[in-house]
């Protein structure tokens, strides 16, 4: 394998390898992308400013992520179906940002269970991504699960009551490969293998609409606090 040492390195790796279902799902967005675009110029918008003359002999990036001690200011967010990338998927993320010393947020819609990753990465700080079900036993368990396999919080989805029409993913007629499934719904049919199906249009689109409720607001997020003490963070 070519070395690859910057982030542009592994995006064109990416385009080299992946299938196109798997490439077009991690790089698009909704629409004619246009927030997609704009995220991507404030973050280049963002400059760092030297300070000269200042003893960086021992210097550190650590820093605390609710109260827990990273090694850097950043961590690897959430991301639906990782096993599409690499057969090790989260597990591997997972570990990797255990190395560095730094949070891994796992989510609902991973490839890899709840319960693998506190098996595979148990030193990693480990965070849990959630959305509202129509179901809310359906949430109320997999808060249980991150509770028992020792997550230290909830990081709950509040931007996407819907999803956006992602016309790369309808031109591809996106449906996970037959051979993974949704892991933290490994027991119910219905919801581990939705996703692998798609009438025409985008199988997770199709997932959500069919699953995820659209009426979230405060109310729903007061009754989260109130089944669980770990903390939560919305984003």
């Amino acid at each position: 394998m070519k070395t690859l040492v910057s982030v542009s390195d592994y995006e064109t790796e990416a385009h080299r390898i992946l299938p196109q279902n798997a490439l077009d799902y991690y790089r698009s967005g909704a629409m004619q992308e246009v927030t997609l675009q704009e995220n991507k110029e404030a973050f280049n918008g963002w400059y760092i400013r030297p300070r000269v003359l200042r003893d960086v002999s021992k210097s550190s990036l650590s820093t605390t992520i609710l109260g827990h001690k990273v090694s850097v200011p950043y961590g690897i967010a959430p991301t639906a179906m990782q096993r599409m990338a690499h057969p090790d998927g989260e597990i591997a993320n997972a570990r990797a940002a255990g190395k560095i010393g730094t949070a891994f947020t796992l989510s609902t819609i991973a490839t890899s269970s709840i319960e693998e990753i506190a098996e595979y990465a148990p030193d990693t700080l480990r965070f849990f991504q959630l959305y509202i079900y129509k179901d809310r036993e359906v949430t109320a368990s997999l808060v249980r699960r991150a509770e028992a396999a020792n997550f230290s919080a909830l990081v709950l989805t509040v931007d996407a009551p819907s999803f956006g029409l992602r016309r790369a993913d309808i031109r591809n007629k996106f449906a996970l490969p037959p051979h993974l499934r949704m892991a933290n719904f490994q027991t119910d049919d219905e919801k581990s293998n939705l996703v692998n199906t798609s009438s025409g249009g985008s199988g997770i689109n199709e997932y959500v609409s069919a699953l995820f409720d659209p009426s979230l607001t405060w109310d729903d997020v007061a009754w989260l606090t109130r089944i669980t003490k770990l903390p939560i963070v919305l984003k």
